[in-house]
């Protein structure tokens, strides 16, 4: 009886811990400026960072922000959601990246509604975010500025520095006043970059706006820029730079405004295709040792000088 009784409470205490080991990561979890990482990131008691949120949220779940607040920096492992577009969600960092992505091959991770402060040249902060391998990254309603790190590498809005295959889709975001470019898609060696922007812009960065980048021999980059502005940036508004791989821009409904150049496509393997774009007010409208192809229907006027790209026909 004795036995019995010892078995019955036995596995009434296993049962007891159960749901507690499955409770212990949330699907949503909730951060707030007057939160504390000490607390479960739930609604009614939130977390004050989105690391220490990151740390309670499960696989595929789901961060969310209930007011405005500095929630600082960020790596990210694992598929999630990041979502904060009801209120100013910051991310200001010093000398670091903000959020740096170093997923699984098949992993969808998701930013939404963030501003991200590099604190400009002084502070010498890296990127903005840094996506090192994911699936899918998708960027949406977000501000990457003020990123300065002076390395040669860094100090982008955006940097894809991806292994694997991973696309990437920037909307409505600005990438703005970094050092060095707004999106910068470089792959490492033998990897692919599949890119979508749209309404989005990259405004006065110290090199270029948005550029597709090979020199690290990747397999594939395809870059989509749709309905989007790259104005004011002191090298190229966008750049398309090809490897031995091969690199292709597509630019539709773009304007490309006041960059030193225009469009620009380097060495052999690099393409560039706009149609229904304004590019004016550059220094030079397009140049480069790359193919850089009109569809016939844009707005070329009032550069410096206003290059004349062969014509290809819509299919």
């Amino acid at each position: 009886m004795k036995f019995l009784l010892a078995l019955v409470f036995a596995i009434a205490g296993i049962c007891l811990l159960a749901p507690t080991a499955a409770n212990a990561q949330a699907t949503r979890t909730w951060v707030s400026g007057t939160g504390d990482d000490a607390n479960p990131c739930s609604r009614t008691a939130p977390c004050k960072t989105f690391a220490g949120a990151y740390s309670k949220t499960a696989v595929a779940g789901e961060i969310n922000c209930i007011d405005a607040g500095g929630y600082g920096a960020l790596t990210i492992g694992h598929a999630i959601a990041v979502k904060c577009d009801n209120t100013e969600a910051g991310v200001l960092v010093s000398g670091t990246n903000g959020i740096v992505v170093n997923a699984g091959a098949s992993d969808v991770i998701w930013l939404s509604g963030i501003d991200f402060e590099g604190l400009g040249p002084s502070a010498l902060s890296l990127n903005g975010i840094d996506i090192l391998a994911a699936g899918v990254v998708t960027v949406q309603n977000c501000v990457m500025r003020g990123f300065g790190s002076t390395n040669g590498s860094d100090g982008n809005g955006i940097l894809m520095a991806n292994s694997g295959t991973t696309k990437l889709f920037v909307r409505d975001s600005i990438m703005a006043d970094n050092a060095l470019v707004g999106l910068e898609v470089k792959p490492q060696a033998g990897a692919t970059a599949l890119v979508g922007v749209t309404t989005s812009a990259a405004l006065t960065n110290g090199s270029t706006g948005f550029r597709a980048n090979d020199l690290n021999n990747a397999t594939t980059i395809n870059m989509t820029i749709d309905d989007s502005v790259a104005h004011g940036n002191a090298g190229a508004g966008v750049n398309s730079t090809g490897g031995t791989g091969t690199t292709q821009v597509t630019l539709l409904h773009d304007s490309i405004t006041n960059n030193g150049t225009g469009i620009v496509a380097n060495n052999g393997n690099s393409t560039v295709r706009f149609g229904y774009s304004t590019v004016s007010g550059n220094g030079v409208a397009t140049s480069g040792t790359g193919t850089v192809n009109s569809y016939g229907n844009n707005q070329i006027n009032a550069n410096g000088t206003d290059t004349t790209p062969p014509v290809i026909l819509l299919h």
